[in-house]
Order: structure tokens, then sequence, then C-alpha cells
């Protein structure tokens, strides 16, 4: 019988398209090198290398590409192959390896359509954005940059990496844009927290021609699920309805879990037995729907049909259902119908038993979590990260060391310490169990510390009859630099008490009581307590100098710095930092520059992001704009929501719109949930405000006179004297104009809170509650009486001392 010919093994190869055809693709390989076909074959060839990426045997298909003969390795299509498969088994490194490759092979050809997709998703997947725009660049100049297929990937890259400027430069230079590119921005707005402009690009779609699909509409509904928008859903299911999308499963799904989300559970419940029920997704909404509504059980009645119907024992993945299910009754503290579901669980995996152990913990059943610990050792499933730092306050709850102790062996065989909940959960276990050496140990060891870590670790100390280490453990963290907080001061509080020492709590004491002093204004009873303390430390001295900086006072900030020096205390970087915000608020910028500059050259003290933030508030408070975006500019760090926030507030000062539309933007992207942001621009992001769903924390008021505090909001008319004070007001600003002052309305609310109406200079004024409590100060005020005024703005205290 005659051996099959080069063009017979080709055919028979191209049905070689799985893993399961291997076999086969391995009798045709043998055949050729036996008939001598396949290296006068390059089709041939070409043909073995993808039978063998879609079977993920890269090392045989590297191994056939790299016999090539050079001439055949100028077409595209095996070097097309290898990337594809690289890049969708997930071997992004090989992949983009390959496509530099083609650069430097002799013989390479050009890459083309089906080459470049590829390689921006491994750059994307490898973080690499600056490899990612000169693939870029080389589609712009092969003639693929308008290419739907390389725009789409171009755009998913630039959005994962938050560049939806350059993602939305991609978008807008497309020549023709199909569902999947529309989708594709629009989701990538979404993520980024931009919704405004998602529905804008909503409506561009619609208007352009191109009807959303099942994904378009899926997404939407998302979101509305997630803002409860019940009003945008029912709107978006409308359309769907027109489009003829609304059977699709994913629509019904997402259109399902927004009834569930905004508690409106009978349309859920008719919507629900109006669907197929054929789709785990479709169960697992309707359940976590009534979990969340407290109607736990027709969730377990739903738990128990969806295993009658036999659709669980049909599937082979129950993680998504199960941790749905699991996590959804345990939050509702229902242990027997997270234990139904576990006993209804057919296997289990690490994120099973973890959420399990956790569960049990949080109802304090640590019993029954130690027993699942163990469940999944005997399975033979490997504990993760998560699964340890579950298991380890059920060993503190029963003072366990042994097994805790256990559990830090295989913490360090398996590399897990590293991990800050893992550390924290150890440091918390071994306190319970009595080993503050240990614990302390951990606790030296951390590389990131907050707050709450120190809160315990001193905490522990002084319940475990250690006073004095708790009493350093918060003087190094007022050191540092830590914000103390109630827990903070009770604790060392608590420590004095126990050894006794007078002296310590007098210490404690005098920084609390010269903070609050300082803060409320009245900087000479905090002086007073200053000078008053027996022995002074670093963290006294910041705090006096830190009350006279937020003040202005930026000359007394600098004699106390003297004396400190003086008395043989050297600064540190809390120092620097309220000496600079003395220099901001006082606008000595040159004194703050020098300041600055003084700190890391003389004292090798490095800046910390808190001291780039006051550099940026001294240039934008004096008006130096320029010299603060250049700061920025050159820093170090990435720049904070603090430093745009303190550059976007100067730029409303000083009305330059240029650089507060560049800050807007950089704020958006960080903290898009902070309404004072969207208040520095109200005028133009009003309607960004709504959709973003942040509510204004309304600014308030009140007077302190003769022990009693009188509180306003703005525009306020609920005090009884009201209109005495409203007529108190406008005396003074009469007062005010004749002497030349005139308001300036861009700072204040340029519009109504209903956004119709204009008011002129002096009705903004009366719409701020600062000046009606002047108003009421003015009035009830005896002369000479000492008053003192507070104004709240979102989180910014100002408060004003002042003789009436």
């Amino acid at each position: 019988m005659d051996a099959p010919s080069a063009g017979r093994l080709l055919e028979l190869l191209r049905g070689c398209v799985s893993a399961s055809h291997l076999p086969l693709g391995l009798q045709i390989h043998a055949r050729a090198i036996a008939s001598g076909d396949l290296a006068s074959h390059p089709a041939l060839q070409t043909r073995l290398i993808g039978m063998y990426v879609l079977a993920r045997r890269f090392r045989d298909a590297v191994a056939v590409f790299s016999a090539l003969p050079r001439r055949d390795a100028a077409s595209a299509l095996p070097w097309n192959w290898l990337i594809r498969g690289f890049t969708a088994d997930g071997q992004h490194r090989l992949a983009v390896l390959f496509y530099l490759k083609m650069w430097s092979h002799p013989a390479a050809p050009r890459p083309d359509g089906h080459t470049l997709p590829y390689v921006v998703k491994s750059c994307a997947a490898l973080g690499a954005v600056a490899l990612g725009r000169l693939v870029h660049r080389t589609a712009r100049g092969i003639g693929l940059g308008r290419d739907v297929y390389v725009g789409s990937a171009l755009i998913k890259m630039y959005i994962d990496a938050g560049l939806l400027r350059d993602a939305r430069e991609v978008f807008d230079g497309m020549a023709e844009r199909d569902c999947v590119l529309w989708n594709v921005m629009m989701d990538g707005c979404i993520k980024s927290g931009y919704i405004d402009g998602a529905v804008r690009l909503f409506r561009d779609m619609r208007a352009s021609g191109c009807e959303p699909n099942f994904a378009t509409l899926a997404c939407f509904l998302s979101l509305c699920a997630l803002e409860a928008d019940l009003l945008s859903g029912v709107q978006l299911y409308s359309l769907a309805v027109k489009c003829g999308l609304e059977t699709e499963v994913a629509v019904a799904n997402t259109l399902l879990s927004m009834y569930a989300k905004c508690r409106c559970l009978d349309d859920a419940w008719r919507l629900f037995h109006l669907i197929p029920r054929d789709d785990l997704v479709t169960w697992n909404g309707m359940i976590s729907g009534c979990v969340q509504n407290g109607l736990l059980d027709e969730a377990l009645g739903l738990f128990y049909s969806v295993t009658l119907v036999s659709l669980l024992p049909a599937l082979t993945d129950l993680n998504g259902f199960m941790n749905c299910v699991r996590m959804d009754v345990f939050l509702c503290r229902n242990v027997r119908m997270a234990q139904n579901v576990y006993d209804a669980a057919r296997a289990i995996d690490v994120v099973f038993g973890s959420t399990m152990i956790s569960g049990y913990v949080l109802n304090g059943m640590s019993e029954e979590a130690l027993q699942m610990f163990r469940y999944l050792l005997e399975q033979c499933i490997k504990p993760n990260a998560v699964t340890v730092a579950s298991i380890l306050p059920a060993c503190a709850s029963m003072a366990s060391l042994a097994l805790g102790q256990e559990i830090h062996g295989y913490i360090l065989r398996n590399a897990y310490e590293g991990k800050c909940y893992v550390e924290s959960a150890l440091m918390d276990m071994y306190a319970k169990c009595g080993r503050l050496d240990l614990s302390h140990y951990i606790f030296s060891k951390m590389s990131v510390k907050d707050e709450v870590t120190w809160n315990s670790m001193i905490s522990s100390f002084a319940q475990n009859g250690e006073p004095e280490e708790a009493l350093d453990l918060f003087r190094q963290m007022t050191m540092e630099g830590i914000q103390y907080n109630s827990v903070t001061i009770s604790s060392a509080l608590s420590a004095c008490a126990s050894l006794p020492a007078i002296y310590y709590g007098k210490e404690i004491h005098g920084v609390v009581i010269k903070d609050m002093y300082g803060k409320c204004g009245n900087l000479d009873l905090a002086l007073h307590v200053f000078e008053s303390m027996p022995d002074k430390n670093e963290v006294s001295w910041n705090s006096i100098i830190a009350a006279y900086g937020a003040h202005g006072l930026f000359k007394e900030s600098v004699s106390l710095l003297h004396r400190m020096q003086e008395e043989g205390f050297k600064p540190d970087h809390v120092t620097f930092l309220a000496l600079i915000s003395a220099c901001a608020h006082a606008e000595q910028v040159e004194e703050g520059v020098r300041l600055f500059q003084c700190m890391t050259r003389e004292y090798q003290i490095a800046p910390r992001m808190e001291h780039f933030a006051c550099m940026v508030d001294l240039y934008s408070r004096s008006g130096k704009l320029d010299k603060a975006i250049k700061f920025i500019a050159e820093m170090p760090f990435k720049p904070d929501a603090g430093i745009w926030g303190a550059l976007l507030h100067a730029c409303r000062v000083h009305r330059n719109v240029e650089l507060a539309d560049i800050a807007s933007q950089e704020l958006f992207k960080l903290d898009p949930g902070n309404s004072g942001y969207y208040v520095l621009i109200v005028s133009k992001v009003r309607r960004l405000m709504k959709d973003n769903k942040v509510q204004k924390i309304p600014g308030y008021s009140w007077v302190d006179v003769n022990n009693s505090s009188h509180l306003f909001v703005a525009a306020d008319k609920s005090h009884p004297d009201s209109e005495d004070i409203y007529m108190s007001l406008k005396s003074l600003l009469q007062e005010l104009r004749e002497e030349g002052y005139i308001p300036r309305p861009d700072l204040c609310h340029p519009m109504h809170p209903d956004n119709s109406t204009q008011f002129s200079p002096l009705q903004l004024v009366l719409f701020l509650c600062h000046y009606f409590v002047v108003g009421f100060d003015n009035l009830i005020c005896p002369c000479g009486t000492d008053a003192h005024l507070w104004k709240i703005k979102e989180e910014d205290i100002a408060i004003q001392k002042a003789a009436c």
C-alpha cells in the first residue's frame, strides 16, 4: 500500500483540533518524517505547530518551529500560532519573547492583525504598559492602528492600567466600532468610576445605529443592581424587551439580582418563575436575594428544590453556588442552614473549607472550626493563607497554644508569614495565649503597622500585666506619627493604673489635653499645659508646634523649634510636617522650602507622602500653581488624593480652570466617593456627583456661649431667633460693603440646590451657615463675652475665638 502524500497528511492534520486528536497527530508527524515530506512541505510543518499548540504541547511546537528553514520562517502563520498559544495558556512572557524575536529574526515577517492583539493582551497581563505603547506605535506604523481587534485589545490594556484617557483616544480613532468595542469602552468607564461617561457612550452607541446586545444590557443592569437604582433598571429592561433580549439568561439573571437588591422580592419571584431555571446563576441569585432580605426559610426551601431537580449533581463546578449561599447564611448567623449547605455538598475545596472555618469562628464555634481544619488536612486539601488566618482566632479563643504553634510552623513552611493578615492573626493568637514575647516578636517584624495593630499590641501588654511595655509602645507609636484614638488612650491609661504611675498618666493626659486645646483654638491654655509639664519629650514638643502651625502662627512655631533644639531634642519627621504646614498657612514659601531641604539634607529625614502634600499646599496657597504642578511631577511617589485635593482647592481660589480639570480627573480616579472634591468644582460636576450616587455631607456650624451650644446648618430657619439673626447679619454685611469688602461668589455655592436659581453675592453669603452663626453671635453676646465659633465642612474643623 502506497504511503499517503503530503497533501493527504495535511488534510488529516486539519482535523486534529484538540488534545483528544493528539495520538492521530503524532502518527501523522511520524509518517511525515519517515516519508521525508516534512522538511520540504512548510504548510505541513505549520499545521503541525498549530496541532501541538491546540494540544498545549508547546515544547513540541517550538521544536517543529525551530526546524523551519529560514525561508519558511518568513510566513507570519507559525509565529502567530505560537504567540496566540502562549497568550491563551497564560505564558505571557514567552508570547512577548517570541514577538520580540520576530524583530530580531533575519527572515521574520512583519506582525499582522493576528499577531498584535495577542501581544497586547500579554503586555496587559504582565503590566508592561510601556511595551504595549510600543506595540500600539507599531500598529499605527503598519496601518493597523484602526483595526477593530487590535483596538479592542489596546483599549482593554489601557483600561486595566487605569489609563482611561488613552483608551478613549484609541476608541475615538477607530474607523468602525462594533458592539463588542462599545461594550469594552463602556465597561472600562464603569470600572473606573466614570458612570456618566459610560451613560454618554451608551447614548452615542444607540445614536450611531449600533444596537446593544445582551452583554451591554447585563452590564448596565448589574450597575443598577449595585446602586439599587430600580427606575433605571426597569427602563433598561424595557429596552431589552424592545430589542428582543429579555429571554437572554444573562439579562434575566442581572434583572433578578437588581430586584432582590432593591427589595422588590415580589417582582423577583415573578421573574424567577417566568424564566428557564436550568441555569445555576438563576438559582444563586434568587437564594441570595432571599437571604439578603431575611427570608431564610424561603432560601433554604430553594436550596432543597435545586437539589431535588437534580441540577446540582449534574454540575461539576459548584464553587460559585456554594460559596455564595454559605457566605450569605453565615453573615445572617444562620449556622443550621450553612451546615445544611455543607452537608449537601458532594465535594469541597480550600475556598469552601476556609469560608466554613470563618463562619464557625464568627459564630463562636471554635471546636467546629478546628474539626473543619482537620478535615481539610485529612482530605489532602492544602490550607492557604486565608485558611490559616481564619483558624488562628479559634486557637486564640480556646487558648490552644500548642495547635497555634503547629499552625505557625505550617505558615513558615509555606511562606505565608509575609502576609499582613496572617501576621496580625498570629500576633493576636500568641497574645491571647499568654506568649507576649512571641506576639511582640511578630509585631516587630511586621513591615506594615496600622493603628489597629498598634492598639492590639498595646492592649495586649496592658491586659497581661506588662504596663511598662505598653507605655513604651505608646511612646513609640506617637513618635512615629501614628494617630492615636480613644482605644489607644484607654489602654495606655490602664497601663498607668496598673503600675501605678501617676507621672506617666499625667504625661499622657498632658498630651491629650494639649492636643484638645490646640485643636479648639485655645493656644494660651495649650501652652500653659505644655509649660506645666515637668518633663517634655518629642511628642509633646511636636504637639505644641503643630497646634501653633495649624493656626498660621509661623514665627511662634519656629521659636518653639529653636527651644526644642536648645533643650536637646532632635526634630523628627512629625516636627517638620508641622513646621511646613505652618509655613503653608502663613504663606511663607521660601521658609517652607528651606525647612523641606533642611529636613532632607541636614537631618537626613526622608520625606513622606504627607510632607510632599504639605509642600504642594504651600505652593498652592500662595498662588504658585506652576511650581506646585512641577513639584508634583518630580515627586518620587505617585500623588495621592490629598495632594491633588490641595491643588484643586488652590485652583478654585485662584481660578485656574485648566489645572483644576487635571486635578479633578486625578481625584475622581483615586477617590470617586468623596463628595468634597465634587463640591470644589460644583458647577461642572453636579451631574457626575448625582450619577456616582455621592451625597454631600451638609456643613454645619455652632457657637458656644455661656456653656450652651447653638447648632446651625446652611440656610437655617429653625432657630427661634432666626429673623433677628438675619437682620443682624445683613447689618454686618452692609458695614463690610461700606468698608470695601466684596464677596467672592465663586468661593460659595454658585447654584441653589435645585440647580435652577442664580443668586447674588449677598444671597450666596447668606446661604453659608458660618455667617449665620456670626449673626447669632453678634445678636446675643454682650460686649466682652468670649465665644467660640466652630465650622464643620466635610471632615475639617475650623475654630475661631472672638470677643463680642
